[in-house]
């Protein structure tokens, strides 16, 4: 997949690194809002092939999440049985994001940036009780409390996963070895593995889109810092 869709009667074609390199918000400062005039229908032909990602892309995108939830999913009983609830805490709440941005991304909904993702992630369906779920993470007090949310929350986007034509596992946690610990199964491998097109099939695994690789606003907020995040 070297080009995908293209702009209709713009001429311009989306590559697969323009795809990486979007962002949800630069997408939805284009296309969120009403439009009150558009003789020419440029801008609704723009919005159009902005609708969403390509299917490769898009499982791409989702498995680079559920890849990333699952590299120190297990770290947040791990820092709190050493003592560390601070440490936990932290890693559960960017666990959290990641579970936001992974719900827009199974509702083929653009996630906002960080101001509005919670507000955002709480109005896609079934979001309320996402919402509820990730605010017991956020308030819990002790490790295991925290980590059996955090699971719970994985097990509801399994679900959604299921629910819109994607593989998925049930339980899509399980105990981290012998440890008191839990651990995320292999979600990620599941999806990548409905990647047909050898372009994308041939991207670093579990590296994502530009606002899966980095949260730097000064990079974020540059189409040209984007494409050298991703590549292009």
């Amino acid at each position: 997949m070297s080009r995908s869709r293209a702009a209709s009667g713009t001429g311009v074609a989306l590559t697969l690194h323009d795809w990486l390199s979007l962002t949800g918000q630069s997408v939805l400062e284009v296309t969120a809002g009403p439009v009150f005039c558009d003789g020419p229908g440029a801008l609704t032909r723009i919005r159009e092939s902005l609708a969403w990602y390509p299917d490769d892309v898009w499982r791409y995108a989702v498995a680079a999440d559920w890849s990333r939830l699952r590299q120190e999913f297990p770290d947040v009983g791990r820092a709190g049985l050493r003592g560390d609830e601070d440490g936990s805490a932290v890693i559960a709440a960017r666990h959290v994001r990641t579970l936001l941005h992974l719900a827009h991304l199974l509702h083929r909904c653009w996630p906002p940036y960080g101001k509005w993702l919670a507000h955002s992630a709480a109005r896609l369906p079934g979001g309320t009780a996402l919402r509820v779920t990730v605010q017991e993470v956020l308030r819990a007090p002790q490790w295991r409390s925290r980590q059996s949310a955090l699971a719970d929350a994985v097990e509801q986007l399994a679900v959604v996963q299921g629910e819109q034509g994607l593989p998925t596992l049930s339980p899509a946690t399980e105990p981290f070895f012998d440890r008191p610990h839990i651990g995320l199964r292999e979600m990620a491998e599941l999806v990548t593995a409905q990647i047909r097109g050898p372009a994308v099939r041939a991207l670093p695994v579990g590296a994502g889109t530009a606002e899966q690789i980095s949260d730097n606003v000064s990079v974020l907020v540059g189409a040209d810092a984007r494409r050298r995040l991703v590549g292009g």
